[in-house]
């Protein structure tokens, strides 16, 4: 199993810089997640083991009560049937987080977010490929398996920002906190590589979704350059050749 969410979280709550770019994630309770209601619009709540965008429930604040989603099924509800709305897409053996909600900008009416993939082939970690997820259409998520799909990440913040400097500085910014992502992560953890996801809201600030221990790679098969891709599955070669202490 891999490294649970909530370790990660309060690993990286220690780094003074990656501090300022986490949204506030607690424990799952019910009095929890309404007090971050009275505070958001959004919630979602993850399964604390969960990966591939599975299981995650967003509860949203709409005109006469909450819509809340898991998948592609929706619920609308009163305050009074909110708890029972949740409770009947949580899985009883897993531990949940509830995360305020961002708001993600959008490429061509989808939201998307930064995947960075980090590996450690030798002693130092680097930026293998980076890429947009853009999510499906009427997903919430933009996991590869729940329909994402791979655009260059260049691309999607041309779109964005058309200012090429606000474009260099946002790249700049996503590269120094993937580092410290991987650098603070692997201090307490044996991992060579690391999936950085980065959700980037309109105005350009950065923050951190999620760091997968065990990145999956398929998003870089659908870019139309293959150095990411082929750099990563090179780098995987090298990890399984040379171990390191």
């Amino acid at each position: 199993m891999g490294i649970g969410k909530m370790k990660k979280h309060r690993e990286m709550l220690q780094h003074s810089v990656l501090r300022r770019h986490i949204p506030e994630t607690v424990w799952f309770t019910h009095a929890r997640a309404l007090r971050m209601l009275r505070s958001y619009s959004t919630i979602f709540i993850k399964p604390n083991h969960g990966s591939g965008g599975n299981g995650i429930i967003r509860v949203n604040r709409v005109r006469n009560g909450y819509e809340v989603r898991c998948g592609l099924r929706r619920t609308l509800v009163g305050s009074a049937s909110l708890y029972k709305a949740i409770q009947s897409y949580l899985q009883p053996s897993e531990q949940y987080l509830v995360q305020r909600g961002l708001r993600l900008a959008q490429y061509k009416g989808s939201i998307f977010d930064a995947r960075i993939y980090m590996q450690k082939p030798n002693k130092k970690w680097e930026i293998s490929g980076m890429a947009a997820r853009v999510a499906a259409p009427r997903r919430f998520v933009t996991n590869y398996h729940k329909g994402g799909h791979g655009v260059q990440l260049n691309r999607v913040l041309s779109r964005l920002f058309k200012d090429r400097k606000k474009i260099n500085a946002t790249l700049r910014k996503i590269t120094t906190i993937s580092h410290y992502m991987a650098r603070t992560i692997n201090k307490r953890h044996a991992i060579r590589e690391l999936g950085v996801d980065l959700g980037i809201e309109k105005n350009g600030r950065i923050w951190i979704i999620e760091a997968n221990s065990r990145p999956g790679h398929k998003l870089f098969t659908q870019l139309p350059d293959k150095t990411p891709l082929l750099r990563i599955m090179k780098n995987k070669r090298l990890i399984r050749r040379r171990p390191i202490n």
